[in-house]
């Protein structure tokens, strides 16, 4: 009899086993990755929400891969496409390419600040944007992270007014609209990966970069320039882009989380600014790297008047431009 019971109860236990779902009892996982290095605001901000996210759902792992761990800007952007990459931080310019309003977001000076950057994101224009993103590529825009924004200038001249900009071999992201911005000024942009950039400062190959402070600081790039050019040039917000196969395999529930999650990486992250910023200023003039307070007049006119080249012609991403310029969205 006990023979028999032992027979039966084993029984039970294997069909309950095979009945139960695979993924029973193992973690969810993220992949959320970022180019830049595990000291950036970036990194400060993925852990924020990895924290926030792994509290609420203890089933999920936000796994962090920093410093281009699972690829540069074009393989990480080709991995959500393509779902392997989950989530990925980065200022949403890095989608210009994609859909031709997104090319508004490499237009410089088109925002006056970080606060009127968010109004916009959370603008119904944005919301039609961000539906084509979804359509023509699968990426979707889940948030967005403050944390002092705003790009100025380490170089190795002074940038007093655009006249300094002449000549100046400048790295930007590979965005046609970034380019076209600066030649607008008369500089002379190249191109290149995040992590090439240390070593071409150092060497001349280039011999400025335009990022928020902190980023280029924490990047060490001021150990390669001799100023510090306030050119205010770009207001952002590092954006939460996600692959569009992952996000549909999150339930409601989850969604919202991971929606919170960005907003505790955004206030967290410019509270880290906020008590940083003026630090690092000080530690820059200690290193006898000059601020220069730039006049922009002289860049903003050439952007405004040369925004059809900036922008290729294209009258979608000229319609959402004067949108922005009217602060009609």
């Amino acid at each position: 009899m006990k023979k028999t019971l032992m027979v039966l109860i084993l029984s039970l236990v294997l069909v309950i086993s095979f009945s139960m779902p695979s993924f029973a009892g193992k973690k969810k996982i993220c992949k959320l990755g970022h180019v830049n290095s595990p000291a950036s605001i970036f990194q400060f901000g993925a852990e924020a929400f990895k924290e926030a996210v792994e509290k609420e759902l203890p089933d999920w792992t936000i796994e962090l891969y920093p410093a281009g761990q699972l690829g540069g800007t074009l393989a990480m952007i080709q991995g959500m496409t393509l779902g392997t990459v989950d989530i990925y931080t980065e200022f949403i310019s890095v989608l210009a390419d994609l859909v031709p309003e997104y090319k508004i977001f490499a237009v410089h000076y088109k925002f006056d600040s970080v606060d009127e950057y968010e109004l916009f994101m959370n603008s119904a224009t944005f919301a039609q944007m961000n539906e084509k993103m979804i359509k023509m590529n699968g990426i979707t825009n889940i948030g967005n992270m403050a944390a002092g924004s705003v790009y100025n200038h380490f170089s190795n001249k002074p940038m007093h007014t655009v006249a300094d900009a002449k000549g100046v071999v400048n790295r930007v992201a590979q965005m046609a609209p970034l380019v076209q911005c600066w030649k607008a000024y008369g500089a002379k942009p190249t191109s290149m990966d995040w992590g090439e950039i240390y070593t071409s400062l150092q060497t001349g190959v280039i011999t400025s970069i335009d990022n928020p402070i902190l980023d280029m600081y924490d990047e060490k790039f001021h150990e390669a320039v001799k100023y510090v050019n306030m050119t205010n040039n770009l207001y952002n917000m590092i954006s939460y882009n996600t692959s569009m196969a992952f996000w549909k395999k999150l339930n409601d529930h989850e969604k919202d989380v991971f929606r919170r999650a960005v907003r505790v990486a955004s206030i967290k992250g410019q509270m880290e600014v906020d008590s940083r910023l003026d630090g690092v200023k000080a530690e820059l003039k200690s290193k006898n790297i000059q601020t220069v307070k730039t006049d922009t007049s002289g860049f903003k006119k050439a952007v405004q008047s040369n925004i059809n080249t900036i922008l290729a012609g294209d009258k979608d991403a000229i319609a959402v431009y004067e949108k922005i310029m009217k602060k009609d969205f």
